[in-house]
Order: C-alpha cells, then structure tokens, then sequence
C-alpha cells in the first residue's frame, strides 16, 4: 500500500463564498472572510492568533516594510487581546512560510515571495503558482490513467 500521507507535499484550499456587504465593514471581518475563502482557517475556527499574525502582516505589507520578528511582536502586542509568545509566532510563521506565503530574507518577512505587490495580485499568484505546480503531476497521471484505458 503506497504511504499516501507521506506524498502530500501541501495543500491549496479557496473557497467560493459570498461577500455580504456587512463583512466589508470592518477590518477584523474581512480579515477573517480572507482568511477563511483562503483555507488559512477553517469554518466556525475560533482561534484568533493566526489572524493576528495575518492582520500584523497586512499591515506592514500595507506599509511596504518587511518586519522583524521583534516588530511583528511589538505589533501583535499592542493590536491583539491574545497573549503572544515568540514561540507562538515563530510557529505560525514558519507554516505561513512552508504554504508559501510569507518568505524570510535577512531576517525580515514579507507576504509572497518579499517583493511588493498589491494584495490582490500577490495572493492570486501565490495560489495559482501553487495550484499549477499540483497540476503538473495531476496531468501526468491522468495521461497516464487515460492511456491505461486505451490499451
């Protein structure tokens, strides 16, 4: 039997859902209805930390600086009602990081790959990078699958 878990190497979840007019009134909800089309939590997730550390990233993209962790910190501190520890960012941040959407360079971060694009087309091109590196074997073993019908 073939180790099927051990052959994910990541996973792409978008979501089609509708964008009500009362999500778009504050940043905490469309931050959350961003997170959520994108797959980054799950529905009815409570959990607030990734969408602090989402919201901090936003809003130094939104800035066009690429924080340090100790700025990210500080910036968690003041804007989240959760507690943070280093460890906890450090976490989330490397699974933002092993996604795809955040990168690390001279120990600053940045959303995509570090250079600044708009929000829209940064997270458009991450995903659909993503979706056609999948693709790639995808279409490899459908040929495959088609051919083994023909013969």
């Amino acid at each position: 039997m073939i180790p099927e878990s051990k052959l994910i190497k990541s996973e792409i979840v978008v979501r089609d859902m509708s964008l009500p007019d009362e999500v778009k009134l504050t940043k905490k909800s469309l931050l959350r209805w961003v997170a959520l089309s994108l797959g980054l939590i799950s529905p009815n997730e409570s959990r607030q930390i990734l969408l602090d550390v989402l919201d901090a990233l936003v809003y130094f993209h939104a800035k066009k600086e690429s924080p340090t962790t100790t700025e990210l910190l500080e910036r968690l501190k003041k804007t989240s009602k959760e507690k943070f520890h280093e460890k906890t960012l450090y976490y989330h941040l490397l699974k933002m990081k092993e996604a795809g959407l955040v990168s690390r360079s001279k120990g600053k971060y940045s959303l995509g790959d570090g250079e600044w694009k708009p929000l829209p087309e940064l997270f458009r091109e991450l995903y659909i990078h993503r979706a056609d590196k999948a693709f790639r074997n995808i279409e490899q073993a459908l040929d495959k699958l088609q051919d083994s019908y023909t013969l």
